[in-house]
């Protein structure tokens, strides 16, 4: 009987906890992401800003859902989301592996994935993804992009080297340590332009499998009803956000 009780009363604080997240505006929501210019950009603390981010708060102020976004490096975002109920990440690339371990709250940008080499490397000759696993490949660990050259056949003992972060594989790259790097364009447009090698980079081939729309997503034991309420924001303002052309402009003048 005891057991039963403390079953029921379980239950109750649960829902409640639901309908606070939900209804409370003074309960705060978190919400993680990386710094990954022009979509989400590091601007100080306490600051961040690109179209992503500017798409996301909208759907959050629009169900009056007080919350605070935090910018860390991806794998640490990956981990507090995947093992907190209740806690959102953006921008993330919907791929079919990653399907049931979310709710998909809205989609945002779209990432295209690719490999590349030095342009300086005329020795290298790509036309398949049969010809790629001739080289030795660099890619950042806990990323959709690992996932998937090991499931293409690439293994460490062969032609693969995962790395904390796509800035080792381009350290790599540099020095000819490995012949590519695999990985979003944004990133490593983004890693070419910090490390000062803007042309010296160039895709041979692009991953079609890869290549997502990103969006904003839940833990997946996040509260129905909260998830339920940013559905329906998004879905209100779905004509007025104009996703797709916000993004375009976005990238086509960072």
């Amino acid at each position: 009987m005891q057991q039963y009780l403390c079953r029921i009363l379980l239950c109750c604080f649960f829902l409640h906890s639901a309908s606070v997240l939900a209804n409370d505006p003074k309960s705060k929501i978190h919400i993680y992401t990386e710094d990954f210019p022009p979509y989400q950009e590091f601007m100080g603390p306490g600051k961040i800003g690109g179209v992503a981010t500017k798409l996301v708060k909208s759907i959050f102020e629009h169900s009056n859902i007080n919350y605070k976004i935090h910018v860390l490096p991806w794998f640490r975002t990956n981990h507090i989301v995947n093992h907190t109920p209740n806690t959102f990440i953006y921008s993330l690339a919907r791929t079919k592996e990653r399907e049931k371990l979310y709710h998909w709250i809205a989609p945002l940008c779209e990432i295209n994935v690719s490999f590349y080499k030095l342009k300086a490397r005329k020795d290298i000759t790509v036309n398949s993804i049969e010809d790629i696993k001739k080289y030795i490949v660099a890619v950042a660990s806990g990323q959709p992009t690992e996932q998937h050259l090991v499931e293409q056949g690439f293994t460490q003992d062969d032609n693969l080297v995962i790395l904390a972060s796509h800035q080792q594989g381009a350290l790599m790259l540099n020095k000819e340590r490995v012949d590519l790097l695999f990985g979003a364009d944004l990133f490593i447009k983004n890693i070419e332009k910090s490390m000062g090698r803007i042309g010296e980079w160039e895709s041979v081939y692009v991953s079609t499998e890869l290549s997502k729309r990103m969006y904003l997503a839940a833990n997946i034991n996040s509260d129905e009803a909260l998830i339920s309420k940013l559905r329906k924001s998004h879905n209100a303002l779905s004509n007025k956000l104009k996703t797709s052309a916000r993004c375009k402009e976005a990238l086509h003048s960072y």
